[in-house]
C-alpha cells in the first residue's frame, strides 16, 4: 500500500520485503536513495537498526520511520535525535506530506 501511494504521488520507489532484502538493495544500487522509509518493528533487524546499516551504505539519504506503536523506546531514541517519525495508521494525503517535509528537510544523521 505504501510504495503504491508513493508511486502514484510520482517518487520511484525500491521495495523491499524484509531488512536483507533492503540491505542487498542498498549494497548493489550505485544511485544516491534519497529516503529510507520502514517500520520500526520489522523481522531480522528493528527498523532504527536497518537504517544505520543503509545509511553507511547511502549517507545522503534521508529516514522516515513509521509505527503502530508510537511509545516504543526506539521511536523516542529516533526522535530525540530528529528522525522523522509518521504514526500508522495514516491517511495517503498524510504519508505523502511527510515525505515531500522530510525530503526538503535538512539531513539527519540516521544512527539511532
Amino acid at each position: 500500500m505504501v510504495s503504491s501511494i508513493l508511486s502514484r504521488a510520482g517518487y520511484p520507489v525500491l521495495r523491499a520485503a524484509n531488512p536483507s532484502e533492503a540491505l542487498d538493495i542498498a549494497e548493489v544500487r550505485r544511485e544516491p536513495i534519497d529516503l529510507f522509509l520502514c517500520d520500526v518493528v520489522l523481522p531480522e533487524l528493528s527498523g532504527p537498526a536497518l537504517a544505520e546499516r543503509l545509511c553507511l551504505l547511502h549517507p545522503e539519504a534521508r529516514c522516515l520511520f513509521m509505527a503502530g506503536l508510537p511509545d516504543q523506546p526506539e521511536i523516542a531514541r529516533a526522535v530525540a535525535r530528529g528522525q522523522a517519525f509518521i504514526a500508522k495508521p495514516f491517511v495517503a494525503n498524510d504519508l505523502v506530506q511527510k515525505v515531500r517535509e522530510v525530503l526538503t528537510s535538512p539531513l539527519v544523521d540516521c544512527h539511532v
